[in-house]
């Protein structure tokens, strides 16, 4: 099933949410995605940032355009995803990738840079304590997206 799709059927509230954020062009520079075990929350994270940068929004992604399929491939040069569902991330990894991640100018056109961190939860103290530094100085145009299966471990 299309995320879209899914998003419409099952989940409707944050449809709506991300529906008149992305009409509007008003994104919070954060958001924290929560479902239990089996909600798509990677490929709706993707989506979102897909939303986000999308050639031709209708608002949501076309899905088709080269910037939508090279999200999707996870080639576009102004995002970040790092999965703590499937590997450990390290406090190195976080700095390497997202630290200069924010401490560079846009590598694409737009200017627009996202980095989504898979099942948040897992992550370390000590990574938590360093991206809250991010957040709460958020850079201009650079949006977050977190995951989690469990509200309560974040």
């Amino acid at each position: 099933m299309e995320i879209n799709n899914y998003l419409e059927n099952y989940q409707l509230v944050a449809y709506q949410i991300f529906k008149n954020s992305l009409k509007n062009k008003t994104f919070f520079h954060a958001y924290l995605l929560s479902g239990p075990f089996g909600t798509p929350l990677l490929s709706f994270a993707k989506f979102l940032a897909k939303s986000i940068l999308c050639d031709n929004p209708t608002p949501f992604a076309c899905e088709t355009c080269n910037t939508c399929l090279r999200v999707e491939k996870e080639t576009y040069g102004d995002l970040v995803i790092l999965d703590a569902g499937t590997s450990s991330i390290k406090i190195d990894d976080l700095r390497n990738k997202v630290y200069h991640f924010f401490t560079k100018s846009g590598q694409e056109r737009k200017g627009i840079k996202i980095y989504i961190i898979n099942e948040i939860e897992n992550l370390s103290n000590d990574i938590i304590n360093m991206l809250l530094k991010f957040l709460e100085e958020p850079s201009d145009d650079t949006y977050a997206i977190f995951t989690t299966h469990n509200e309560l471990k974040v």
